[in-house]
């Protein structure tokens, strides 16, 4: 059996959760192949159920995902709340998707007040076909926070949204035991500090391309002003 395959939700036709210019559909698949690069850097190759923008049926998804032990399948909320959640099989102890969740907390961004769940259908089975319909595959599905919600004008931010791929990046490599190599450390920048400061996006960008550790400093006096 396969080890990890990403998920990217929804997709073609299937736009999913849409609000104020976010769509779900493409910050799914740039969070699946933004986690895959970053994965394969650190040394642990996986796949994804998708690579563009195209319309995959529930069983096309899970009959690719049913090859794999491990699966994430990336999603973004809609509801008006705020935060991550992450949601995993009744029969799944949660431990993996509390890891990510601690991730999140670590970095500082929000998170939902019941953060990890399971939910059972009218028959007692699992209620997500990602996790009722994909065999023995150990399923765990990431919101990672709502497009129409407090953070919603954040989300926007590729910076910002990068900043939460990096926390299930990190969450991947604890579980399976692969040494991570945080993006901050090799570009001399911190996430949370830099949207929680308002540091402008030319700025931001300007410390990210020049990549020298030494950076940092500039960006800790430009946080503290």
């Amino acid at each position: 059996m396969k080890y990890l395959i990403h998920d990217a939700g929804h997709g073609g036709k299937d736009s999913g959760a849409t609000a104020n210019g976010n769509i779900e559909k493409e910050y799914t698949l740039e969070a699946v192949l933004y986690v895959l690069n970053r994965l394969k850097n650190l040394g642990l190759n996986s796949d994804c159920t998708r690579t563009t923008d195209i319309a995959l049926t529930n069983t096309d998804r899970t009959n690719k995902v049913k090859e794999y032990k491990h699966c994430i399948s990336h999603h973004f909320n809609a509801g008006g709340g705020s935060g991550v959640e992450t949601i995993h099989s009744i029969y799944s102890d949660g431990k993996f998707e509390n890891l990510i969740i601690e991730e999140f907390k670590n970095a500082g961004f929000p998170i939902r007040q019941k953060p990890v769940y399971s939910k059972k259908d009218l028959r007692g089975k699992d209620y997500y076909y990602m996790h009722r319909d994909t065999g023995s595959c150990k399923t765990t599905i990431v919101e990672y926070d709502f497009v129409d919600g407090l953070q919603s004008e954040k989300i926007k931010d590729k910076l910002y949204r990068e900043g939460m791929y990096e926390c299930v990046i990190s969450a991947i490599c604890k579980f399976h035991n692969v040494k991570y190599v945080p993006l901050a450390e090799e570009i001399g920048m911190d996430y949370k500090a830099l949207y929680e400061n308002e540091l402008s996006k030319s700025d931001a960008q300007k410390i990210l391309n020049e990549k020298l550790l030494d950076k940092l400093e500039q960006i800790t006096k430009i946080i503290n002003e």
